[in-house]
């Protein structure tokens, strides 16, 4: 604002004073000079007024907009500005849009805040309980009227709490790296049977204490490009939470069908099955239903599972009724782009 006074008040200045040279030096007729003056001092006189009066129009437009970045921030209604065909129109609904995008970081922060928190929550107490526990048995395992069939059995109790804590910093760690990309995925074109085969074998010793059967049907013939270790790892989380929530003599059936886009992993139980109200909830960070409260795990393998297919650009679904056993779909893509 003061470059454009300054040089709009150089211009005239040259301008008059080019007129009375002019005036001076070329006008011979008195009557002419003086015409030349006026017309000169007409235009001072002008420029000034412009000059002023849009000085005026700005000072007066900024202080509107500055009064309305104040009402925006303040929370208040602006609408009397909005849906009119000026400038100050345009940019006040430029300011809305600025402030909208704030309010939703700002939401979208709180939430974040909120969910680490009781993620945080959450972790410091599947940690604390097997360390209380440790701590609780390695003091009665000290009590000198401990037997040694007490001491056998409160070691063993020790060793189970131990292998929770390592499972659970493992699991944590896996899921932490695969969000966060720390993990480059090694897509191959390779046998899905083959990954099959890793995921039952890794399960298969839980399956036989409940004498439980799981098939298996995969064409032999069915490639698609896949990271053979995670998936393995996706599909025997979905064959462990199958085993956990199946009686004993139950039945678990892994099958696979190549689709046109997709080619679909299916773990079918006959367990306890799901409450549709939960089945939104399943996949999230250590939920777990309270009816299954004393059944052992962490509430992190299916959490894990969907975020290792969701890398790879698949997704996870499931149908389940209560009574009639669940079914959880992997689907992976036939093609992908690496």
């Amino acid at each position: 604002m003061k470059v454009f006074k300054y040089i709009l008040l150089g211009v005239n200045i040259l301008f008059v004073l080019a007129g009375m040279y002019i005036a001076f030096t070329y006008a011979d007729a008195g009557a002419l000079r003086n015409i030349i003056l006026i017309f000169t001092a007409a235009f001072l006189v002008l420029n000034c007024g412009n000059y002023y009066y849009f000085r005026k129009r700005f000072i007066g437009f900024t202080n509107e907009i500055c009064k309305s970045t104040e009402k925006i921030l303040q929370g208040e209604s602006i609408r009397e500005l909005q849906n009119q065909e000026t400038l100050t129109s345009k940019i006040v609904t430029e300011l809305e849009k600025v402030e909208n995008i704030l309010k939703y970081q700002y939401a979208e922060s709180e939430k974040e805040k909120s969910e680490l928190q009781g993620m945080i929550s959450e972790i410091t107490h599947q940690i604390k309980t097997p360390v209380s526990n440790i701590q609780m048995y390695h003091e009665m395992l000290l009590s000198p009227d401990t037997t040694t069939a007490e001491a056998q059995e409160f070691l063993r109790i020790i060793q189970q709490q131990l292998g929770r804590l390592e499972f659970l910093l493992e699991t944590l760690i896996k899921a932490s790296r695969l969000e966060n990309d720390m993990i480059q995925l090694e897509m191959e074109n390779s046998r899905i049977v083959d990954t099959l085969a890793v995921a039952v074998n890794n399960v298969i010793q839980k399956a036989e204490k409940k004498k439980i059967d799981i098939l298996v049907e995969c064409r032999t013939s069915i490639q698609i490009m896949h990271d053979t270790k995670w998936t393995a790892e996706a599909v025997e989380n979905l064959l462990d939470n199958a085993i956990k929530y199946t009686p004993k003599n139950g039945k678990i059936e892994l099958s696979v069908a190549a689709g046109e886009m997709y080619t679909e992993i299916k773990v079918k139980d006959n367990g306890k099955g799901i409450e549709a109200a939960h089945i939104n909830d399943i996949f999230k960070r250590f939920y777990r239903e309270k009816d299954v409260s004393k059944t052992e795990g962490l509430g992190l393998g299916l959490y894990l599972t969907r975020t290792i297919i969701v890398s790879q650009g698949g997704y996870v679904t499931v149908h389940s009724s209560p009574g009639k056993g669940s079914c959880f779909t992997i689907c992976l893509p036939n093609h992908i782009s690496i």
